[in-house]
């Protein structure tokens, strides 16, 4: 029998953890892939350790092209939070 992982994910995330989902979450919208090199590259290299941090909270999740994405919860939560803030501009 295979093993079962399960991974509890941390809403505690600090503003700037927020302001980087946000932003994945746009870039993805927009139809960009993003690796953490993108990334680091947009924002500076002072994204990375929120990047470390919000992998290990469930937020983000990596492919394996080294594509970074919203978990499935992530995705869930950025949606409905722009639907409760109404259209966005």
């Amino acid at each position: 029998m295979g093993l079962a992982y399960l991974h509890v994910m941390d809403f505690n995330i600090t503003a700037g953890e927020e302001a980087v989902v946000f932003h994945v979450a746009s870039r993805v919208q927009d139809g960009f892939s993003l690796t953490d090199d993108d990334l680091a590259e947009e924002l500076g290299e002072e994204v990375r350790p929120l990047l470390q941090s919000l992998l290990g909270k469930g937020w983000l999740v990596v492919a394996e092209d080294r594509e970074l994405a919203l978990s499935t919860i992530a995705r869930h939560v950025v949606s409905s939070r722009r639907d409760a803030e109404g259209p966005q501009a």
